[in-house]
């Protein structure tokens, strides 16, 4: 089975009296640049909030992509560990117990095998806690945990496609709309071997050279190998008119590796163009239908009077 994997720094909440109590850990995320046969140290902080004492084990598991919003799914049933995995890297972690409000500093010793391939391995360190009356009214709460993303040195691929970079409003894609406010949509696809963060942005030039920058990825985002990671960039503007270009500019990699791409889109208010024309042919309509009349009246009367 996949589990959703609950981000740490959060509560995790428990089937307790008071909803509001729960299990924390920090920090969220640990990012190692390896060495293949070296051992490093991760300083992981376990909290608990609830009213009562909990056991804790600990566990490392495998984890991925859930979906394209960049959230994590844990893999939990998993007989064999993937190749991407730290799973036999991480040294056992003793059960502890924590008391009230109670806090753990804890040390974890990861040792990276001498024939670790060059490139992108994953992990979740992962706690439980349970009640150690088993009757208790607690039972057990749910699993927390911090990510782990190791770089192990070496030869190791990096390479970002840009699948898809739209324009919507409302959630529909396009290229002419009404008016504003707009979103950016860029989908990004890892083929190489190893996590990369992309940062960048995405400039929207009118047609007499005003411009717009909006940041792409500013909380710093992975994307995982073999995913496909979805960024949101909001233009809040409601008031738009004519021509405009977005220009996208992302770095990434090591080595600077670079992704440009320019689109263009028009933003024309044409239903209530049409609107007004049709308002200023019917008002053309009705002053001409009035000059005939009157000239009719005119010519009418003229002739009465002859």
């Amino acid at each position: 089975m996949v589990g959703l994997l609950i981000l740490p720094n959060s509560s995790v909440f428990a089937q307790a009296p008071d909803a509001s109590e729960g299990l924390e850990i920090s920090p969220a995320l640990i990012d190692v640049s390896a060495d293949s046969g070296k051992s490093y140290n991760l300083d992981v902080t376990v909290h608990n909030v609830t009213k009562y004492a909990l056991d804790f084990s600990a566990s490392v598991d495998d984890f991925g992509a859930k979906d394209e919003t960049g959230q994590p799914s844990i893999i939990l049933d998993s007989t064999d560990s993937l190749p991407t995995s730290i799973k036999t890297w991480v040294r056992a972690i003793p059960s502890f117990r924590l008391q009230s409000n109670e806090t753990k500093h804890i040390n974890v010793s990861m040792v990276i095998p001498s024939d670790a391939e060059p490139g992108g391995h994953y992990g979740v360190i992962r706690f439980t806690g349970k009640s150690p009356d088993a009757t208790g009214s607690i039972g057990q709460v749910a699993s927390a945990g911090t990510l782990v993303l190791v770089r192990v040195s070496g030869d190791a691929k990096e390479t970002l496609e840009l699948a898809s970079l739209d324009i919507t409003k409302g959630g529909t894609k396009g290229t002419l709309f009404e008016s504003g406010p707009l979103t950016f949509v860029s989908r990004f696809k890892n083929t190489g071997s190893v996590h990369v963060k992309p940062v960048g942005q995405i400039e929207i030039r009118d047609a007499f050279g005003h411009s717009n920058v909006l940041p792409l990825n500013a909380a710093g985002g992975n994307i995982l190998p073999g995913s496909i990671r979805r960024f949101e960039s909001p233009l809040n503007t409601t008031w738009m008119f004519g021509h405009y270009t977005a220009d996208l500019s992302i770095a990434y990699g090591t080595t600077g590796q670079a992704i440009v791409r320019t689109i263009s889109f028009w933003v024309i208010p044409y239903k209530l163009i049409l609107l007004g024309l049709l308002v200023l042919i019917t008002l053309v309509y009705i002053l001409r239908k009035a000059i005939k009349r009157y000239n009719t009246y005119i010519i009418t009367q003229s002739r009465k009077h002859k």
